[in-house]
């Protein structure tokens, strides 16, 4: 997988300008808010149709622009392609190779990007939501039809609350607790196959970063939910989520938990021990998708450095030097990212990206 060219036009406060990046390392440097974190969320823009730091993408467009314009072009095994989102108020343009795709999955797929924020830091011990949108990230590379199936049971189960609020009838109840059972069951059997295939590369990249002796592990925190199942657990709950007023089962309720010699990391981990995890669980995203996908997603590692002590910033480094990526950082410094070959550097200042050499 490799990013040749990106073009930005009123995305937040960036100056429009066509984008060369490096092959393997591009380094975007600058002060808090001048505007390096819009250019990873473009890349995961024009590669996922999400941010990852909102949920509105009209808050993308630049302020006082009509509508923002992303494209990108890509190489995955010798075939180039290319990407364009136009965001416009209540509107999202998505094009491929200038054509308007047939379905999600037709455009998805041919550019994986794996995210490393701060935020992710705070994940562990945030709440339940936050996880499963952690797990979710990677079962949506994993599986590009996750999403849409995601996107449905999101849309039943916002329809179907709405109706316990309302008092709405048993029939009407019976026809969404089929949907919600249909769609809820492809999201809970999707994270949990991505799961079986990320916990022991978690578990092997914990060892290998934190060189401290205990044993990470990760599990699903969810009850099993053989065929048919979850439609029985809706219709059991369902006087009790009347009497609540939202949905009590399925897959929106499910969490993720890490541990370290079998106890919950929540509560045991270090602040160093919970970055370690962190990043063991991105080593094992990116360490899946190249044995799945046959070549390596693009990285995005936003300010992580600043978040990670000297010598978990020295693993992080030595392990991005083991895997054949195309990789871009940001950093409030550029002596915080530890590589000096195949690097080309950019200063950020007030949304204007500028070729940096020393």
């Amino acid at each position: 997988m490799f990013l040749r060219t990106l073009r930005l036009q009123n995305l937040r406060n960036l100056e429009p300008a066509t984008f060369v990046p490096e092959a393997r390392f591009t380094v975007l440097w600058g002060d808090n808010g001048q505007g390096k974190t819009n250019f990873l969320e473009a890349i995961y823009l024009v590669a996922t149709l999400r941010s990852f730091r909102t949920t509105h993408l009209p808050n993308l467009v630049a302020w006082g622009a009509e509508e923002a314009h992303v494209a990108a072009e890509a190489d995955r095994g010798g075939l180039e392609r290319r990407y364009d989102v136009i965001l416009r108020p209540g509107k999202k343009q998505v094009l491929l190779d200038g054509k308007t795709p047939q379905s999600l999955g037709e455009y998805f797929g041919g550019m994986n990007v794996v995210t490393f924020a701060p935020e992710d830091l705070r994940v562990l011990r945030g709440t339940p939501s936050g996880r499963r949108r952690f797990l979710d990230r990677a079962v949506f590379n994993r599986h590009v039809t996750f999403l849409e199936d995601a996107q449905r049971y999101a849309h039943v189960l916002r329809q179907r609350n709405t109706l316990l609020k309302q008092g709405g009838a048993d029939a009407v109840l019976d026809v969404y607790d089929e949907q919600l059972a249909a769609h809820g069951e492809r999201v809970d059997a999707a994270r949990r196959r991505t799961l079986d295939e990320l916990a022991p590369r978690f578990a092997a990249a914990f060892a290998a970063i934190s060189r401290s002796g205990l044993a990470a592990a990760v599990r699903y925190d969810a009850p099993p939910r053989p065929p048919g199942s979850l439609l029985a657990e809706l219709g059991a709950g369902r006087a009790r989520d009347r009497l609540r007023r939202h949905t009590g089962v399925g897959p929106h309720t499910d969490d993720l938990v890490f541990s370290l010699d079998g106890r919950d990391a929540r509560a045991f981990a270090s602040q160093g021990q919970l970055r370690a995890l962190v990043l063991a669980w991105k080593a094992a995203e990116m360490s899946l998708l190249v044995e799945v996908r046959g070549d390596a997603p693009l990285l995005l590692l936003d300010d992580v450095s600043s978040e990670l002590d000297p010598l978990r910033n020295q693993y992080l480094f030595d392990l991005l030097h083991e895997i054949d990526c195309q990789c871009f950082v940001t950093t409030t410094h550029p002596r915080h990212v530890l590589v000096a070959d195949n690097r080309k550097d950019y200063q950020v200042v007030n949304g204007t990206i500028r070729p940096f050499t020393n």
